[in-house]
């Protein structure tokens, strides 16, 4: 019998009601299911550590936890190069050369020196701050630079820092996400942040309802993972569909631990299931 583990983390050990499901359809098709965080060593066939929301916080325990199960031979979905790939969010650079992205600069070694200096460099009257290799929205902050003697906090940013000018639009717009299984479309939601709140991540009460996204969000979606060296078997493509303007402008592509909002679609999970046994079959 495979065994696949599925694997949460220390900070929020049990696995989400809308895995539920996807554990029980998996397991009547003869995969065995271990649920556990990624840091309590399992014997496992494969991982799939789509419940990982704290590796950030201990990247340096993650990355060596991916190469020991590189070691030991043991398959990971997606694969570990664009697992290690994805987790610093400079990768935004290398997709910045595919398709239309959040303007992004990345400061390894922030200070308010460089961050000042980039600010006067740049025009941006107000930006957003993002820790280099973060999660849930983590010490994600604006910043206007009115505001000059309340500089950012850059202790928050030990990995390095990404700064970006804050887009409007995604007050009215929301974020678009889009799902993918083995590069196929599957479903899509809207992730709509309250009124008077910009971040549009479940910590700060968005709202989420099913979509059809824009044909031109479609297409750039496409295109990002079409320009990736190997096709990752579930992945999630965010970004802001401005309508008035017909352009999609991409924020997030995450191939490792993303919410994939199953529960809104009817065949979703059926579909993820199959792209698993497709996986485990070929080997």
């Amino acid at each position: 019998m495979t065994t696949l583990w599925l694997t949460t983390c220390r900070t929020w050990s049990n696995l989400p009601d809308n895995l539920t499901l996807l554990v029980q359809q998996l397991e009547e098709q003869g995969v065995k299911v271990i649920v556990a965080p990624w840091q309590d060593w399992q014997q496992a066939d494969w991982v799939l550590p789509l419940c990982a929301w704290d590796y950030a916080s201990h990247s340096h325990a993650f990355r060596a936890w991916l190469m020991r199960l590189a070691e030991k031979g043991t398959g990971v979905f997606n694969p570990l190069e664009l697992v290690r790939w994805n987790m610093s969010k400079d990768y935004l650079l290398d997709l910045a050369k595919v398709v239309e992205v959040i303007p992004t600069i990345v400061l390894d070694a922030p200070n308010p020196e460089a961050f000042l200096a980039l600010i006067h460099q740049k025009s941006w009257s107000e930006v957003v701050l993002k820790p280099l290799i973060g999660q849930s929205g983590k010490a994600v902050t604006k910043w206007h630079a009115m505001q000059q003697t309340a500089l950012p906090d850059f202790s928050c940013y030990s990995s390095g820092l990404i700064v970006q000018p804050y887009i409007q639009e995604i007050e009215q717009y929301g974020e678009t996400s889009m799902v993918f299984f083995n590069g196929k479309f599957s479903h899509a939601v809207k992730r709509q942040p309250p009124v008077g709140e910009w971040r549009a991540n479940s910590a700060y009460g968005v709202e989420v309802f099913a979509i059809t996204p824009s044909a031109v969000a479609l297409a750039s979606a496409n295109q990002v993972l079409q320009s990736l060296p190997v096709m990752p078997m579930y992945a999630r493509v965010d970004g802001t569909d401005i309508l008035e303007q017909g352009h999609f402008l991409l924020n997030e592509l995450e191939v490792i631990e993303p919410a994939l909002y199953l529960h809104t679609a009817t065949e979703a999970t059926a579909q993820f299931v199959q792209a698993i046994l497709n996986k485990i079959r070929k080997g």
